[in-house]
């Protein structure tokens, strides 16, 4: 369940998001709580130097003129006007006077100090977190437990000569609290943004990885109950085209699907039709006692052309796997057309002359680069059908050139193709009169094939026909020069 969890994409973009966000609001918490304690606390240590500058001047001639009583009813009066606690100290850091009489005599370790008196600077302050003990912990700057404290050391010079220091000790606990205020309001800002994001992130995650789960679910539906399973697409975004690309695959496997069992059924009739009917012919012989010699030999000589329809039937169906798979390798060579196509005429012919056709010839020179085998295939295919077909009249067969095309060409004056049957006629095992192909030998696949291996060269194959006045097939397929081959 943990598993599937996270790692389903809507959880994986949510913790990256949560991830990113908690970052984010982190790092910028970070910044505003830095800000705001830079902010008050050179505020408030500003002024306070400053005057702490001020009263070391003061002190400077303030201890030439008054007495060690008047000194320190004058300490204790601006330590009350500032607010905090004043000692004066000699060079050796020895507490001469402090406004809260409790350190006099007091050596005072503290870095502030030092860096006055032995480090020659100007200034200088430090932050202290002071308790009652105020001997083991440091200086209370007024009657408080337990408070931060910033500690602020200035030389006191007389004649250009340091003579002393003093220090004034102050509480910056109101800027602490104001920063704890403020860090706990930026804490439960954070919380409360998290909380609102949590929410907008799940619902937003929920949106975005919708489409992936409706193709989801529309490819488990796929492979449980079948082909018949599109996915509701909208928009133009990215998982719209993965929608649209879904829904157009689902059809072209059902549309494959539909033509394989058609391909399976067809077949499957096609080669019952000749085992059946040597069946029946075995059959008659079988349960004869005393067979006449000429209806044996009827009879066989009808076997024997059930088994050569059964045979070309295999044939083409093995021809047509092939064309399918692409197993069989075309072996192109530069060929005439117009000389394949006078052969097959020339051998075609007899079957013309018996039906009382003329086969007509109007052949130009045109060079094509294909199988030969294979291209006539095509060629035999196209004219043994127009002769088939074809009961009076004449079968024109011409070859030519244009622009940049081979042509051949295939007319009869046949029975023609009704308009209904044009969008079927490569269909596998379509035939137009079912009765007439049978008792012509037809299986139906020839065009289908024939289709199958112009498109191989590069061609395509167009139909025109007319009832009554005939049909037209004309194969085109680049032409071939020496031009184009250099290319």
């Amino acid at each position: 369940m943990r598993n599937k969890l996270f790692g389903s994409i809507r959880a994986q973009m949510s913790a990256i998001y949560l991830l990113i966000t908690v970052c984010a609001l982190f790092f910028i918490g970070k910044m505003v709580s830095d800000l705001m304690e830079d902010f008050l606390v050179s505020q408030r240590t500003q002024t306070q130097r400053q005057e702490t500058t001020r009263l070391a001047l003061e002190l400077g001639s303030a201890l030439e003129d008054q007495d060690s009583q008047g000194l320190y009813a004058y300490v204790q009066e601006r330590a009350y006007s500032m607010g905090g606690r004043v000692l004066v100290l000699d060079t050796d850091a020895v507490v001469q006077v402090d406004s809260a009489s409790q350190h006099n005599g007091f050596r005072l370790p503290y870095r502030e100090v030092r860096d006055v008196l032995l480090g020659g600077l100007e200034s200088s302050f430090g932050f202290h977190h002071v308790q009652r003990d105020a001997e083991k912990t440091g200086l209370l700057p007024l009657n408080e437990e337990s408070v931060w404290t910033v500690y602020y050391t200035a030389p006191i010079t007389r004649d250009g000569s340091y003579v002393g220091a003093v220090l004034y000790c102050a509480s910056i606990q109101d800027v602490v609290d104001s920063i704890n205020d403020v860090t706990r309001q930026i804490a439960m800002i954070f919380v409360i943004m998290m909380v609102t994001i949590v929410i907008l992130v799940f619902l937003l995650s929920g949106w975005l990885t919708k489409p992936i789960e409706d193709l989801t679910v529309a490819i488990r539906r796929m492979g449980t109950r079948g082909y018949g399973v599109r996915v509701k697409v909208s928009g133009t975004d990215e998982m719209t085209e993965l929608g649209n690309a879904f829904n157009r695959m689902s059809e072209r496997i059902e549309d494959h699907n539909r033509v394989r069992d058609e391909f399976i059924a067809n077949a499957s009739h096609e080669l019952k039709t000749p085992l059946s009917t040597m069946k029946l012919l075995s059959e008659t012989i079988l349960y004869q006692d005393n067979p006449d010699p000429a209806m044996m030999k009827e009879f066989f000589g009808d076997v024997n052309h059930e088994v050569d329809r059964l045979s070309r039937i295999v044939t083409e169906l093995l021809r047509l796997v092939q064309e399918d798979a692409g197993t069989q390798e075309l072996l192109p060579e530069c060929m005439r057309l117009d000389a394949l196509a006078d052969r097959v005429c020339k051998r075609l012919s007899p079957l013309a002359m018996d039906k009382g056709i003329k086969l007509k010839t109007e052949l130009l020179p045109a060079c094509v680069r294909a199988d030969v085998a294979r291209m006539e295939q095509v060629v035999i295919n196209l004219v043994e059908n127009a002769i088939k077909y074809t009961d009076a009249g004449s079968v024109r067969v011409r070859v030519f050139t244009e622009e940049n095309e081979a042509v051949f060409q295939v007319s009869d004056t046949g029975i023609g193709i009704p308009a209904e049957a044009m969008a079927h006629l490569f269909e596998r095992f379509y035939r137009v009169d079912k009765a007439r192909s049978r008792s012509t030998g037809g299986t139906g696949l020839g065009l289908s094939i024939a289709e199958k291996i112009v498109a191989l060269h590069g061609g395509y194959i167009k139909v025109s026909s007319k009832m009554g006045e005939g049909s037209t097939f004309t194969v085109r397929l680049p032409l071939y020069t020496e031009a184009a081959n250099e290319e």
